[in-house]
């Protein structure tokens, strides 16, 4: 087994990829991906900007508001894959039936 090194991370020394792992709060396979990747930790632990900027923004669809896709998702018992591509695809007939049954779930909870 090989030494470990050593690495700097947002100013600070860290001896081993675990050390700067649990310093970032993230998995060692993502201080490997970035040093593989990037050749640095410059961009660990820093947010990405996929998906155009929509990453946790508001989405507004039927005259209501989500805080996310992700939370519009989990309203409506989807996963965000499924409702991001209906939103890609402008499949609104599909989003309105999942919004009604999750409509219908919440009333019958209530």
């Amino acid at each position: 087994m090989s030494a470990p090194g050593v690495y700097i991370w947002r100013g600070r020394i860290y001896v081993g990829v675990r050390a700067v792992a649990q310093a970032a709060g993230v998995t060692e396979h993502t201080v490997s991906y970035h040093l593989n990747r990037h050749g640095n930790l410059d961009r660990l632990g820093v947010a990405s900007g996929g998906n155009n900027g929509a990453c946790g923004k508001p989405v507004e669809l039927f005259g209501r508001c989500w805080r996310s896709r992700t939370a519009l998702a989990d309203y409506v018992g989807r996963s965000d894959s499924r409702v991001s591509r209906w939103i890609r695809v402008g499949r609104s007939d599909l989003l309105l039936a999942a919004l009604m049954r999750a409509d219908a779930r919440q009333a019958v909870a209530a």
